[in-house]
């Protein structure tokens, strides 16, 4: 704990530095020439020594602010507002006024433009577009988007890219009113440069569907970066090149244009140094795919994927990472009628993970405790493909198409010895496949009139997923299960197939009856089919190969699941307070053959929904949302010969399973208040799944068979978060929270079984910029993890205090650090500790292209870290080990 003193030095410094400077507040009151408060009236206070602006505030409903000012200097204090002529005065800062200032505005006759206006505004509010003039909140250090959001009020990034504004995560963004890359916030963030931006536009319940606007429920929350008119019509960006000891390299380069009919960006990368350009977790947002309009009927089919089988490798999980990125987006405008988007992206991982786990089994008499080592490859191939073209001959008529591809070649390697009693196995595992699908989407929206709207949505899906799994074991695996009549080591092979097909539509009709009401009717359908192909071999010790035809071990089924519905939906408005019942009446058809015969059933269902919103004002809301889903299963929970999941896992499906119904209910809270820069939002989540789909769960000694049934006892989830954000002076405080508890049925050899686990997180963070050359981040961060099940407990803590700096200094240089102290404390094991530090030099002369850097990581030369998992039938501690230290200089060259 002695790494921390410097940090406590370092945070008691800064509040000396801070605080050594006195300072006054000055308050006051904007009104109309009427007498009425102005709410969001922009206050500036401009330095009349360094010509800067040195504070501003927006006002509350009650037309009030207050700005925090250096004693004794002299200020230009300006107010504007739209429609209104600006105010300025000469400001003396020798002590806080006890009576707010009162400040009135003339209406300006002539109405200035928004132009005009808007040039003069840190924030604009219109309706529910917030617009940020990025210059007066960024400090001048930032390097790509991420750092410029992260100075704006209200505004979060994540270590992933990830985007919140009061609260609530972003989910596209647009640069000058085109999707960036799908709206992907990650490659928004980590990849535009930040001197380009000059205003940032939150778009609140966003929708860019002209004829929809408000009639639908969209709750989207939308970012649009608007570039500095210098950027246009030329290209952008940066081009980075570096290397190291040991063979480190990295490339990596962001091209960018945009005009008023052509936006072209490329993004490429290469690096052996662990930073992950496309996670997996981007393959997900990317590969959410089109489609999906039951869901917002109450009705949903989980089709199980193996398109990626690719762990989720980051630089804190693995031994060492070589990622490969080439991605192209493009947006063209050919008239004002015609747009045609889509983006192409290719990536290749080769990456080494390696842990050690202790395995608790749920339920096991005597030794239940399993040691497992493990090192795994993993090579995989993907590439992404999205056309899309838009015609709107008219703000009332809409016509789009999209089609999206995907496609993988993966290879994953399992090196792992298992240590169970007196037992020891080697295994080698192997996974191959060449996962692929196409989507197709089509879409039309048409304003017949004023008050009756139509929308009609289509889509098609194709998949084949086609995994083979290879497993060597030093000892027979299923022993009692599959007849295998080989030698150690015995060499076992799974073969599975499964295509998927998919087609939804979905007519809507809107009628608004008035101002505050209308009313959705929606007719629908869902029709899916899959086939399933499974079998397994032995491979003898001479090349020969022993096939398995036994019923129990080969699959052959067909599956279908068809699903017709008609939905009602009213929305009403009462002043502040929105709502919006839902119901939706269902016909289903679920049906499988296999084994020459046929199973089933056929169920008609009523499913309610209801959602609704107070708003205090606009950035003051409360939100409810109540659903009930009916949720199926596919192809692969029904199929009844077994599959081989793992070295020590079966599975076996089940003919008889039907639908689970899941309740789920979500309260939100968002209060901004721009008047003394607070940010408190939290929520919570329940849901209660019926006749949830769980397993029996059958063990021989560390072999286990799974198989899903319908649990008679109900699943239940309850959730909460809450963060409170406040900016003080040169400071921003910030607390967080989170909490889960979860509880899970199955049945562990014939035994009922109850999971429960109770996950908890804190966290708290102190920020500062000093001078424009400082930054500090320090926080203490603290996750508590309790699991319970029928004879097993387990507690697990890990408290993190952490410290991140930035210091200008000399000219043009600047240094970077992060450092986090971790302590694993378990209930089960002795105290394990671990620290991480990451730093970085940096060089720019003032006006130059050119930057150079030398950075250092996990300088510690930590080995590994702690983690802790818990699934229906085990509890798992890990150790992941990570890269070891290693330094890359590298150089920079701004376009």
């Amino acid at each position: 704990m002695n790494k921390l003193v410097l940090l406590v030095v370092l945070l008691v410094g800064a509040f000396s530095i801070a605080y050594g400077q006195q300072k006054v507040i000055f308050s006051g009151e904007v009104r109309d020439d009427q007498g009425a408060p102005l709410e969001f009236a922009n206050v500036i206070a401009i330095d009349t020594v360094k010509k800067t602006m040195a504070a501003f505030a927006v006002t509350n409903p009650q037309g009030q602010f207050k700005i925090s000012l250096e004693k004794d200097r002299v200020y230009t204090i300006k107010v504007s507002f739209i429609g209104f002529l600006p105010f300025e005065r000469t400001y003396k800062a020798e002590e806080s006024n006890s009576t707010p200032f009162g400040i009135g505005l003339t209406t300006d006759a002539q109405q200035l433009g928004d132009v005009e206006v808007v040039s003069e505004m840190p924030v604009l509010i219109q309706g529910d577009t917030i617009t940020y003039k990025a210059e007066v909140f960024t400090q001048g250090n930032e390097r790509k988007l991420g750092d410029v959001l992260k100075d704006l009020p209200g505004f979060e990034v994540d270590a992933d890219g990830g985007v919140k504004v009061q609260g609530k995560s972003v989910d596209k963004v647009l640069v000058d009113g085109k999707e960036f890359f799908e709206g992907d916030t990650k490659l928004a963030t980590k990849n535009l440069p930040a001197n380009v931006v000059d205003r940032v536009q939150v778009l609140q319940n966003f929708n860019d569907i002209s004829p929809l606007r408000g009639v639908n429920n969209s709750e989207q929350l939308a970012l649009n970066i608007q570039l500095k008119e210098d950027k246009k019509s030329m290209v952008f960006g940066d081009l980075k090149l570096g290397g190291g000891p040991e063979g480190r390299y990295l490339a990596h380069v962001n091209t960018f244009y945009y005009d008023k009919k052509t936006n072209i960006n490329l993004i490429a990368d290469a690096n052996n140094v662990g930073i992950p350009a496309f996670s997996m977790s981007d393959y997900f947002r990317f590969s959410g795919g089109l489609g999906g309009f039951s869901r917002g009927a109450g009705s949903s089919i989980q089709t199980t994927s193996n398109q990626l089988g690719i762990p989720m490798a980051e630089r804190n999980n693995a031994k060492s990472l070589k990622n490969e990125l080439g991605a192209l987006n493009y947006n063209f405008t050919p008239s004002n009628k015609w747009q045609i988007n889509g983006f192409a992206i290719g990536s290749r991982v080769d990456n080494t993970l390696g842990s050690i786990s202790q395995r608790t089994y749920v339920l096991q008499p005597g030794n239940n405790t399993e040691l497992l080592t493990s090192e795994q490859q993993v090579e995989s191939t993907s590439g992404l493909f999205k056309y899309g073209i838009k015609y709107m001959p008219n703000p009332n008529l809409q016509v789009d198409y999209s089609g999206f591809g995907r496609l993988a070649s993966i290879e994953n390697l399992d090196f792992q010895n298992s240590t169970f009693g007196n037992q020891s196995n080697d295994i080698n595992g192997a996974t191959t496949q060449e996962p692929y699908s196409i989507q197709q989407q089509l879409r039309a929206f048409w304003a017949a009139t004023n008050k009756d709207i139509w929308s009609f949505e289509g889509s098609y899906s194709h998949e084949i997923q086609d995994p083979t799994y290879n497993l060597v074991n030093s000892g027979q695996p299923f022993a009692s299960i599959i007849p295998m009549t080989g030698n150690s080591p015995y060499n076992l092979t799974q073969l599975r197939y499964v295509a998927t097909n998919k087609y939804e539509s979905a007519l809507n009709y809107y009628r608004i009856l008035n101002k505050t009401n209308h009313v959705n009717f929606k007719l629908g359908s869902n029709s899916t089919s899959q086939t399933l192909n499974s079998s397994m071999y032995e491979t003898l010790d001479d090349g020969t190969v022993n096939e398995f035809s036994q019923s129990n071990l080969v699959n052959l089924v067909d599956y279908t699941f068809e699903d017709y519905y008609l939905g009602i939906l009213y929305k009403t408005k009462f002043g502040p307070l929105e709502m919006s019942p839902s119901l939706n009446l269902h016909r289903y058809k679920v049906w499988n053959n296999q084994n020459d015969s046929q199973n089933g059933f056929d169920k008609t269902m009523l499913l309610p929904g209801f959602s609704a919103r107070y708003q205090f004002r606009s950035s003051h809301t409360l939100n409810l949302n109540y659903a009930v889903t009916a949720e199926f299963t596919d192809v692969q929970n029904f199929a009844e010969a077994l599959v081989v999941r793992s070295y020590n896992s079966l599975f076996r499906g089940n003919t008889d399973l039907k639908n689970s119904l899941y309740h789920s209910l979500n309260l939100r809270y968002f209060n901004f208040n721009m008047y003394n820069f607070l940010n408190l939002y939290g929520g919570l989540n329940y849901s209660k799944r019926l006749d949830d789909v769980s397993n029996i769960v059958q063990f021989n000694n560390l072999e286990r068979v799974n198989s899903p049934i319908n649990i008679n006892a109900a699943n239940e989830v309850m959730s909460g978060y809450a963060s409170f954000d406040k900016r003080l002076d040169a400071f921003r405080f910030n607390l967080s929270a989170n909490w889960s508890r979860s509880t899970s049925n199955n049945i562990i050899s014939d035994t009922p079984n109850q999971n429960v686990s109770f996950n908890q997180s804190y966290k708290a963070t102190i920020t500062t910029t000093l001078f424009k050359k400082l930054y500090l981040d320090f926080g203490y961060s603290l996750a508590l993890n309790n699991y319970e099940a029928r004879n097993t407990t387990s507690q697990f803590e890990t408290h993190q205090p952490f410290g991140n700096l930035e210091i200008g200094f000399l000219k043009g240089f600047t240094l970077n650090a992060n450092y986090e102290y971790n302590s694993y404390v378990s209930s089960t094991n002795p105290t394990q500790t671990f620290d991480l530090l990451d730093a970085e030099l940096r060089y720019r002369k003032e006006g130059s292209p050119w930057e150079f850097k030398v950075e250092g990581m996990n300088l510690l030369n930590t080995t590994g870290i702690r983690r802790d998992s818990f699934s229906e039938s085990l509890i798992s501690t890990f150790e992941y080990f990570i890269q070891k230290r290693y330094w890359v200089f590298s150089v920079m060259y701004d376009l």
